[in-house]
């Protein structure tokens, strides 16, 4: 019986170690990609709330569908932004036009978005002008898109509830199921609106985070801008670098055309995209890298006059800092636990199932599980096998030979408290090795049952308390059986 309790205890300690996370074998960790290591030394803000998403929107919020979400993930990607800025402002660049333009993009290792916008070069002069306010977007959008997209509609109910969203000869404005779709008449010409977020979306919802204004960069809008919704110089449709993206607004998601996306940037292009197309739908993969302070374009400088009232300048947007952690993209693991530690609780709280061959934890105290199971040196002695009168706590010593027989049966006495065995469970106390108590039923006199076999060793019930059964007086002329010599 020993060396049954030996083996099973063994194979079972076995498993546990081998199952243990921080003993079996582990899946290589892939290296940190250079812009994942560059974004842990420049941590961003990794949460806005709906006021700041709100604020560094309203600018731009009112752009029709397919150039807001081009410059929603372009601003993912803020040092390509810069790159695309000092690349059209050389002269031949910026008179590049339709497919010459398209065709001196090509071999850029730029992300589509970013290319696409160079269609646009006032917004990319923009975006350059006010740096932080276009990194502050990107991670939002990198780190909320569903929370970004989200607030644009929430944006633009406010402004057709304000009556000044509404069509005109540049933009149709239409409902989707509940989703307000903005996109031009002309499919060959776009026209960006120009406002003031302070008057378009009528009385703004948040005192404390006013909306951002940003003026017109130059060669983009002539005239004063006003209580409507003006428009932008008319930009000629780039075929190739048009129509291959447009926002699911009911799924908050950027659908793409996946075909068109990688003709306008291979993969041998820009290995290091950080962005995969999956399910026809675009998704970031990489944190978002802030541009070094040494490549940081200079400032647009500042106007004279304050911004109009109840706005604030871009810089303002990138300020608000919420929450400090890993750096946004970056894969986190828990450690693994300890020998004989419990395993972490998950994201959820729950804890993970052990691994295969590892035993499972015991709950804690008062959960109402069964007990632990006693350590081999602690073990109760086993119980007799079937057919074997149950095992005698302790009896009178025999009579001695030639000594007559007793009148009577020995009755045992009492036994010591120190000898004493564990009493059988109660209904109230926890059943000993996984076997249900037997609510105020009286122990047997006979046998034990057999526990249920259950990993790792079943412990064996205690023996009974109760005192073997009395033998009745011998009848007259009836000779009791002689004592056994020792």
């Amino acid at each position: 019986m020993k060396h049954l309790y030996r083996n099973v205890f063994s194979g079972a300690l076995f498993a546990s170690l081998m199952g243990s996370p921080s003993l079996g074998l582990t899946q290589p960790v892939q290296p940190p990609s250079p812009a994942e290591a560059q974004a842990a030394l420049n941590p961003a803000p990794t949460h806005f709330t709906h006021a700041q998403l709100d604020q560094m929107l309203a600018p731009i919020a009112l752009y029709p569908d397919q150039l807001l979400t081009q410059l929603l993930m372009a601003a993912t990607f803020p040092q390509q932004v810069v790159d695309a800025g000092k690349w059209l402002q050389d002269g031949n660049n910026a008179a590049l036009k339709g497919d010459d333009l398209v065709a001196a993009l090509q071999p850029l290792s730029w992300d589509p978005s970013v290319k696409s916008l160079a269609a646009f070069p006032q917004i990319i002069v923009m975006m350059n002008d006010h740096l932080g306010w276009t990194e502050a977007l990107g991670t939002a959008f990198a780190n909320q898109q569903v929370e970004t997209m989200a607030r644009v509609q929430f944006l633009r109910d406010r402004a057709v509830a304000s009556g000044q969203l509404k069509s005109t000869p540049q933009l149709a404005i239409r409902q989707d199921e509940g989703e307000i779709v903005i996109e031009p008449v002309d499919p060959s010409m776009v026209y960006v609106p120009v406002y003031n977020p302070a008057q378009a979306y009528g009385d703004w919802p948040d005192s404390d985070a006013p909306p951002v204004y940003i003026p017109p960069p130059p060669d983009f809008y002539s005239g004063e801008v006003g209580a409507g919704i003006g428009f932008s110089v008319g930009f000629g449709v780039i075929a190739p670098l048009w129509g291959w993206s447009h926002p699911d607004w009911r799924h908050h998601e950027v659908a793409v055309d996946p075909q068109r996306f990688h003709r306008i940037t291979t993969t041998s292009n820009n290995p290091n995209s950080q962005t995969i197309i999956q399910n026809n739908t675009w998704h970031r993969t990489g944190p978002v890298v802030l541009v070094p302070s040494g490549q940081r374009p200079s400032p647009a400088p500042v106007a004279g006059s304050p911004p109009p009232a109840g706005t604030v300048r871009p810089s303002v947007a990138a300020q608000p800092l919420i929450r400090q952690g890993p750096a946004p993209g970056a894969i986190t693991t828990m450690p693994p636990p300890h020998a004989g530690e419990p395993p972490h609780p998950g994201p959820s709280g729950q804890v993970p199932p052990p691994t295969g061959g590892e035993p499972p934890h015991p709950p804690p105290p008062g959960a109402g599980a069964s007990a632990p199971p006693p350590h081999p040196a602690e073990m109760p002695p086993p119980p007799p096998h079937a057919g074997e009168p149950p095992h005698p706590i302790e009896t009178p010593p025999p009579p001695h030979g030639g000594e007559p027989p007793h009148s009577a049966p020995p009755t045992p006495p009492p036994p010591h408290p120190a000898e004493a065995p564990p009493p059988h469970p109660h209904a109230a106390e926890p059943p000993h090795g996984g076997e249900p108590p037997h609510g105020g039923e009286p122990p047997h006199a006979g046998p034990p049952p057999a526990p249920h076999p259950q990993p790792p060793p079943p412990p064996h019930p205690q023996p009974s308390t109760q005192p073997p059964p009395k033998k009745p007086p011998p009848k007259p002329g009836e000779e009791q059986n002689p004592p056994q010599q020792h």
